[in-house]
Order: C-alpha cells, then structure tokens, then sequence
C-alpha cells in the first residue's frame, strides 16, 4: 500500500503529530511533511530533532497559510484549537482534511458549519498514545497495529473517506467508521471516564494522612504494580484533556453517573453490618475478567496484553 500525497501539512507537531512524521518517513513516503508547532522554542526543538521538512510557528503560519498548497492537511492540535483552525478555513474549502481530535460532536459541528455542501474532511481518531506530551517524545511506531476511528461529516465525499482511510492503513493501522455522537459516549466510558477516575484515585491516595506518612518515610514506594497500572495515565497532559472533558461534558457526566450507580451497589455489599457472600465476589471477579477480555477482544488477537 502506498500514499499519492506530495505535500502533507501537519498542524500541531506535538507527541502525536511528530509521531505521524517519523512514521511516515519510516513507511517511505516521498510527501514533503510541513509542521506547525505554537511556540519559538518548539519549532527550534522540532528542527533540532528534524520532526518535520519545514515547521512554522502557528503566528508564522497563519500570516500566510496557503491551504491550497497541502494535499493533505492534519490537524493535531486539541480539540478547542481545532475548531477554531477549521473556523479560519476559507469558505468552500475542498482540500483533503482530516485530525486526530478525543471527541468528535464539537469537531464535526464546525465542519458542517463551515465547509457546506460537498467537501473533503473525515475526522479521524487514532486509539493510540502516551501520557507523555511533547514532539522530544515520538514514537516511530505509534500508529503500528492500532486502531484508528473515523467519523464522516454530512457533505464529506466517499473518495475522501477512502483516501484518508488508505492513509491510516498505509501507517499500519485498522480502521473502522463510527458517528459522532456514538464515538463520544463510547470513549466516554473507554478512555475519558477512566482518565478522571485514575486521577481522581491519584489525590485519595496521597491525599491519606496514614499513606503519605509512611511513604515519605519508606526508602521506596509502597504501592506494587497495580497501582501504578491504574494511575499512569493520571500523568496526561492537562491543557489537552481539559478541552476534552469541556467539549464531552455531558457523556462524561452520564457515564459517571452510571459508574457512581455500581460503587454505591459495591458499598452496600461490603456494609460491614452484613456478612460478606464470598461465592457472589468469586463471581464478581470471574466476570470482570471475561468482561476485560472481551473489552480488549482477547479472543480474537492473542497478543493482547
């Protein structure tokens, strides 16, 4: 599989977007990679550690943007900024577009407020990344073997989805179509829930007078590795996820709520007044496990951890 692209744009040339470019070096494609990164010392990094053919800083950028010039034009960039770019796009637009934005309600929103009628933009969301942000973290092997969602706008073209869809594959990945509004309540439950509760679980346990105490007092941590499997992606880059949870509020919202339903059945099963059914939380235990494995399609793909 190959790409046809001579000129790709990549806005925002962060962990992910940087990611893209050394991926697509690696896949030996012959597109000149531009890069738009927001500050001075980005772009110094970026050309030091030669993240892109050419990068601008988005102030340089925007002074003359000559979207016409990029057969392809990725946005990764949150998902505030990226509706804000999609705002400045000249009216009619008919360039192939695509990002990599965590929600898609806002994204597609501003697509079809500002590209009416037929155009070119599929959103994308590749289910891959760190909780590490910035472009000195890349990883030429990000894309390999995950999976990307796409969402197609109202007006989007076929031979859109199908470029952008070939362009995932060309980088290694699968793909599969969902609309905005399932996209967002899936990965509220799968990805945006899950950040806040890992967070959230991060403050209770240090914010315990008994456990800070004899942490600071112990040459090493107390917490074995379920902890810090449960906890590491408390770590994430916050001016990304706060425009994540504003822009999928009301999912978050619903999800939680749902979550909060199943701790308060737990708290009345373990109401110490009570005795404890040992076979109900034998059961409890199995199914979780058969749930995760399902969750994580164990059965079908045996290289899952």
């Amino acid at each position: 599989m190959k790409t046809d692209f001579s000129k790709i744009l990549i806005y925002g040339l962060g962990m992910m977007g940087a990611s893209l470019s050394l991926a697509l070096r690696k896949k030996n494609s012959s597109a000149e990679i531009v890069g738009v990164v927001g500050s001075p010392s980005s772009k110094e990094k970026g050309i030091r550690l030669k993240s892109a053919d050419k990068i601008f800083t988005s102030d340089e950028f925007s002074k003359s943007p000559d979207w016409e010039s990029y057969d392809l034009i990725v946005f990764g960039v949150p998902v505030d900024t990226t509706v804000t770019v999609i705002s400045k796009l000249p009216s009619g637009f008919k360039g192939l577009l695509t990002d990599m934005g965590s929600t898609k309600q806002e994204i597609v929103h501003a697509v079809e407020s500002v590209l009416t009628g037929e155009h070119r933009y599929i959103s994308s969301h590749p289910m891959c990344g760190s909780e590490e942000s910035g472009l000195e973290f890349a990883n030429v092997d990000l894309y390999e073997n995950r999976l990307c969602i796409l969402t197609k706008p109202k007006g989007a073209t076929d031979e859109a989805y199908s470029k952008i869809e070939n362009f995932w594959k060309f980088l290694g990945m699968s793909t599969t179509e969902i609309p905005a509004h399932d996209h967002d309540k899936i990965l509220s439950y799968v990805s945006h829930v899950p950040h806040l509760i890992s967070s959230l679980m991060t403050n209770w346990v240090w914010e315990n007078g008994c456990v800070r105490e004899f942490t600071q007092n112990s040459p090493l941590p107390l917490t074995g590795g379920g902890f810090r499997d449960m906890t590491r992606i408390a770590g994430s880059n916050p001016k990304m996820w706060s425009p994540i949870f504003s822009s999928n509020q009301e999912e978050i919202y619903k999800a939680l709520l749902d979550y909060k339903d199943r701790l308060d059945k737990l708290l009345s099963e373990l109401n110490p007044e009570k005795p404890l059914d040992l076979k109900h939380w034998e059961s409890f235990m199995e199914k979780s496990r058969i749930d995760r494995d399902a969750i994580l399609k164990k059965q079908n793909d045996s290289k899952n951890p």
